[in-house]
């Protein structure tokens, strides 16, 4: 995808435009930063509706108003469908909203993140830090370095989850698409280990959430998307793949790990609820016949 700030009768406009003819347009207020790095613009821009946002090369990635949307989702069900999860590893994220989330499960003892672009953490830490307050925990490692290449050198069976938080399918996320980086992240998984990844939205890009399920599908016992509703993303919503190695490990205490987490942490949360995590499978029927279903 790509994008543009243009300024219009004194106004300033964000436009988000997607590999077909629909844009999205956002008035602002200001632009809050700039930078060009070896790998991308990032931009950071406050907008009258949604509130601060993280521009990539012009997309929006992060944004004040819905970014719990997506964090939560992608961060506890996995999360919440593990026995025991006590090691992560988050591809992308630099953010730290993901870590964010993690964070709320005390059983989890190790999170590495890695963010290539060193910028954008940094950017995050002082724009949006209470999204990025995870940072300063002890148990999170940031590693800023290529996540293709991370994976492809982690030991085997390293961690309990993999959670693939990347943006588009261009630029520096390109290589997190493919089978190749699938693979490494299924070898480093332990035996009863999960994965997630973000896997576009069938409405801009079909064919990246058909080939993500095709590819899991491959490779895990159990494969399933899920939906996330985040306005700020293109067509409003966007699909989480998840692939269980062992699809038999949580069936006997899934209900009281969810009730205990929600009694717990439901008055942090902003989206997710006992009854979304019930229905996170459920797809509407257009969806299922894309994924031949």
């Amino acid at each position: 995808m790509q994008g543009s700030i243009t300024y219009e009768k004194d106004s300033l406009y964000l436009e988000e435009i997607g590999p077909g003819h629909t844009s999205v347009r956002y008035k602002l207020k200001e632009i809050l930063f700039s930078k060009q790095t070896p790998f991308q613009l990032i931009e950071v821009v406050d907008s009258y509706d949604y509130g601060r946002m993280l521009v990539l090369d012009g997309c929006v990635n992060v944004c004040e108003r819905d970014e719990a949307n997506y964090h939560e989702m992608i961060a506890h069900i996995p999360v919440l469908l593990h026995p025991q999860p006590e090691s992560v590893l988050v591809i992308g994220g630099g953010d730290g909203g993901t870590v964010r989330e993690l964070l709320k499960h005390e059983g989890i003892r190790r999170i590495d993140l890695v963010e290539i672009d060193a910028a954008v953490t940094e950017c995050c830490k002082d724009f949006f830090p209470e999204i990025a307050a995870g940072f300063n925990d002890p148990r999170v490692q940031v590693f800023n370095e290529d996540g293709i290449a991370f994976a492809e050198r982690s030991p085997s069976s390293e961690y309990s989850l993999v959670i693939i938080d990347s943006s588009d399918p261009v630029g520096p996320a390109e290589g997190l698409f493919t089978e190749a980086f699938y693979r490494s992240c299924h070898r480093i998984l332990d035996d009863t280990g999960i994965v997630v990844a973000q896997s576009e939205s069938p409405y801009v890009y079909p064919d990246i959430l058909k080939q993500v399920y095709t590819l899991f599908g491959n490779m895990y016992a159990e494969v399933n998307p899920y939906r996330i509703s985040v306005p700020t993303y293109p067509s409003g919503q966007i699909y989480i793949m998840i692939g269980l190695k062992d699809a038999a490990v949580r069936e006997d205490f899934e209900k009281a790990r969810v009730l205990n987490f929600f009694s717990n942490y439901g008055d942090t949360l902003k989206y997710i609820t006992p009854d979304v995590f019930t229905g996170k499978y459920f797809l509407p029927g257009d969806v299922k016949g894309l994924l031949g279903e």
